[in-house]
């Protein structure tokens, strides 16, 4: 079967499904009075429940790319044992480069479960991935919004006829240039792609690869990789894999990179250095096929401090999922919470912000207060400013009101503090939308709800 599966690569002929993502999203700079302000054009969320359904018949590949995260590393005990729908993997496992024997890890595809397995790079126990939290969430949210309907016994979906394909070939402890360069886990993520247009193809099943998602950033904190040169890597990276993904699949949709923050600066070899994580925002408000799905303060860590435990890593599949959900089924271009405009008048901060689910609220449950809410102000010489006030003014507006009068040059931080990772004293702030009023992933019987929650980024004024 494997030799047979390697020979199909070269016959690419089977038709592909007609997606079309849309992706509009434009830079706009202004001048506003008695201070600087910089706005953004409001990019089109997807609605959920749109009428007009992008999703068809076929088999949809998500590929989980990047550093260890990515597979469940610490991630133990495993959660999911059983699929709840009818999303696949290889039949190796969900992770190419950890799970079963490489010979034969293709033969199939088959329901996606996680296992624990360790790792024989590292030693470690390897568990749930964020594969199902991903799976579970969009497709309960395609059934819930869309009206979908699913049979449990055929394990089908009536109009679409469709299914999920997750795969990771991340490998621990790389860099975006290891990753990312011609070399083993380049060639690793593209054996995924030509085997599930192959395997796809055998089941006479059209194949598309409509979003990477990108779970990396820690070992270039470690190596003080500039932002710049972080951002321009990506960026390559996405229009390298958007042109091999199409040699193989014909598909006309344009494959979207879909990034999470990473905040575990604080205990990495550049400690307090956040600029990768505002890197990764500042990609995801200016780039046309670059978004992020989430940060990650506020999901709970292992007791390493860098990788997340189960129910983390499954919470940040979801957090992934609605991202995607509303890109691909709901046709809309997806973007974080982010400012939209920011001025600045005497001692006050005035700030407009983009909120996939109004209103925005302050949450000091979820994640501990660590002082006004996450955001500090200094000048031009990094001397930090006083803040006298922080409040929300509207569903999409906070004010921020210093000590004393702010000067040229002056800077916003949000979430640059904290001495560990996560929600209780890790790099964080209080600022979400109100997303998780309808969304939930169930872990254990808990609901945990999905808000969309403020990334770190660091803002001139």
């Amino acid at each position: 079967m494997q030799d047979q599966l390697m020979k199909m690569l070269d016959d690419q002929k089977m038709f592909k499904p007609g997606l079309t993502v849309c992706a509009f999203f434009f830079l706009i700079m202004a001048t506003a009075v008695r201070g600087r302000s910089l706005a953004f054009r409001e990019p089109a969320i997807g609605k959920p429940g749109d009428s007009a359904l992008l999703i068809r018949d076929g088999i949809y590949h998500i590929i989980m790319y990047g550093q260890s995260l990515m597979l469940g590393t610490t991630s133990i005990p495993v959660i999911t044992k059983e699929q709840k729908y009818n999303t696949l993997m290889f039949s190796g496992g969900v992770r190419s480069g950890y799970d079963g024997d490489s010979v034969h890890f293709y033969d199939s595809l088959v329901p996606l479960v996680e296992k624990e397995v360790r790792s024989a790079y590292t030693g470690t126990l390897l568990g749930e991935t964020p594969a199902s939290g991903f799976s579970e969430t969009f497709l309960s949210l395609l059934i819930r919004e869309n009206h979908l309907s699913f049979d449990a016994r055929t394990r089908r979906f009536d109009r679409p006829d469709f299914s999920l394909l997750l795969s990771s070939p991340a490998q621990g402890s790389m860099s975006a240039e290891a990753l990312t360069d011609e070399g083993p886990y380049w060639e690793r993520f593209k054996r995924d792609v030509r085997a599930g247009y192959a395997l796809a193809t055998a089941r006479g099943k059209p194949y598309n690869v409509p979003f990477i998602l990108w779970n990396q950033g820690e070992r270039d904190i470690d190596l003080k990789t500039s932002p710049e040169i972080y951002k321009a890597r990506l960026r390559a990276f996405r229009s390298k894999a958007d042109r091999f993904i199409k040699s193989v699949t014909h598909q006309k949709n344009n494959v979207w990179l879909v990034l999470y923050q990473t905040v575990s600066h604080n205990v990495r070899k550049a400690a307090g250095n956040p600029t990768i994580a505002n890197a990764q925002y500042e990609l995801a408000r200016e780039d046309s096929f670059i978004t992020m799905s989430n940060t990650t303060y506020q999901l709970p860590y292992s007791g390493d401090h860098v990788h997340f435990t189960n129910a983390g890593s499954k919470w940040n599949g979801a957090c992934y999922a609605v991202a995607c959900k509303r890109m691909l089924a709901d046709g809309g271009n997806w973007r974080p919470v982010f400012v939209k405009n920011a001025v600045r008048s005497g001692r006050t901060v005035r700030l407009t912000f983009h909120v996939p689910v109004p209103p925005l609220v302050w949450d000091t449950v979820t994640v501990t207060n660590p002082g006004n809410f996450g955001f500090r102000l200094f000048d031009d010489n990094g001397k930090e400013i006083s803040i006298r006030k922080v409040m929300l003014t509207g569903a999409s507006s906070v004010k921020i009101i210093a000590g004393k009068k702010l000067p040229p040059g002056s800077v916003l931080w949000y979430g640059n503090n904290g001495t560990g990772t996560g929600p209780l004293n890790g790099a964080r702030g209080n600022l979400r939308d109100s997303q998780g009023r309808g969304i939930y992933l169930d872990i254990g019987g808990r609901n945990i709800p999905i808000d969309n929650w403020m990334p770190l980024f660091k803002q001139a004024l």
